[in-house]
């Protein structure tokens, strides 16, 4: 570029000033990638669910459990499969902070009903013979070090229930990968109870799925356990709702730094253009044109915020890799990566801060007088 050099030199006039720009502005690029990153997570977290999947639960709240009975009367509602109860339960590894999804299911119906987790068949027909056998996520397997056959004790949170269990599956899930899966008759005999959070309904046809849904709500309308019925989509998109309106807050301080950004963009540019009155008067005396000072001036400043925006996002892509997220979040954030989409969001939001934020100083300095740009004294 035949300017090249004029705008490199400019960019770092002040070192100093622009060593400190640049890192807050990487900081702050960093914290929006990271939090549309975490929207992402949790808007697709039902993406992977299957499509012929529903869940029936208590329809007075998810904590409510359902009893043994309805089971029966589900499978006989037209068009559905396979029916599998499971149950949510609080607990941890040794320690509390080792916490993650821990769920009780009918062993039998694994391969029926969830038929997206990749497991080896001899060793999902261990787990399905063993009462007290678990199906462990692989990433629980690398965060603990454990192997197949390892023999392991969770602590219980909710119920009075602290699982002793062999490991006899490994299962590879692209979300589900922070899971242990135990016998939901082991928990039950255990408690001696005959109910359940929840039941997983296959269905032949994914297009008769509303269908369905109303026909076993109706049926159970009237019943001391009235159901609510959900696609699985919906069913995981509950727990977001659970934690509040989390894309609101996100997607508020999002903002808030992106406006922070065009504060401290301005701010310092605006600095950076009183400093070069007196250069700018003597550029268009010897001929640079008003367009020209103007388009000089835009592309420092922009060039300023992608700098800004390639150190938030390289510092975020890179540790994001080396750190386990899944293990910080008690996996709620597995395979957290930061995408080529949310990379491209804020580097379009980099370039319009470069525009707004300098896009006044510029115009300014570019319609500054050859005379008054001269008599300035700096």
């Amino acid at each position: 570029m035949k300017y090249a050099k004029l705008i490199r030199r400019n960019l770092f006039r002040s070192k100093l000033r622009s060593f400190l720009m640049l890192l807050l502005m990487g900081a702050i690029f960093f914290l929006v990638a990271s939090l549309i990153q975490i929207l992402h997570a949790f808007d697709s977290m039902g993406e992977g669910a299957g499509g012929d999947r529903l869940v029936v639960q208590s329809a007075f709240s998810l904590a409510q459990m359902l009893p043994y009975a309805h089971e029966q009367k589900l499978r006989q509602v037209p068009g559905v499969v396979e029916v599998a109860k499971s149950q949510w339960l609080g607990g941890y590894y040794k320690e509390r902070r080792n916490t993650f999804a821990i769920l009780a299911i009918d062993a039998d119906k694994m391969k029926s009903v969830f038929p997206e987790f990749k497991t080896d068949d001899a060793q999902l027909a261990d787990f399905v013979r063993d009462r007290q056998g678990a199906m462990v996520g692989s990433d629980l397997m690398r965060r603990f070090g454990w192997k197949v056959g390892d023999r392991i004790t969770l602590h219980r949170e909710i119920f009075p229930f602290d699982p002793e269990l062999t490991i006899r599956v490994v299962s590879h899930h692209p979300v589900m990968g922070s899971v242990i899966y135990l016998h939901q008759d082991y928990f039950n005999e255990t408690l001696k109870w005959n109910r359940v959070g929840t039941f997983w309904l296959k269905v032949a046809n994914p297009n008769d799925m509303a269908a369905i849904s109303q026909q076993i709500d109706a049926a159970f309308k009237n019943s001391e356990d009235p159901t609510e019925t959900f696609t699985e989509k919906e069913f995981n998109r509950q727990f977001v709702n659970m934690m509040g309106n989390i894309k609101l807050l996100f997607g508020t301080i999002s903002l808030c730094s992106i406006f922070m950004i065009v504060l401290l963009a301005a701010i310092t540019m605006s600095m950076a253009a009183r400093e070069r009155v007196t250069e700018v008067a003597v550029l268009k005396a010897i001929g640079f044109g008003r367009r020209l000072i103007l388009g000089l001036m835009l592309t420092e400043f922009v060039i300023t915020t992608i700098v800004g925006w390639a150190i938030g996002i390289g510092f975020a892509a890179l540790l994001y890799r080396v750190v386990d997220m899944a293990k910080w979040t008690m996996g709620f954030l597995p395979n957290f990566r930061l995408e080529p989409s949310t990379a491209a969001i804020c580097a379009a939001a980099a370039v319009v801060v470069g525009l707004l934020a300098g896009g006044l100083p510029s115009m300014r300095s570019a319609n500054l007088r050859v005379v008054d740009g001269l008599r300035k004294v700096v």
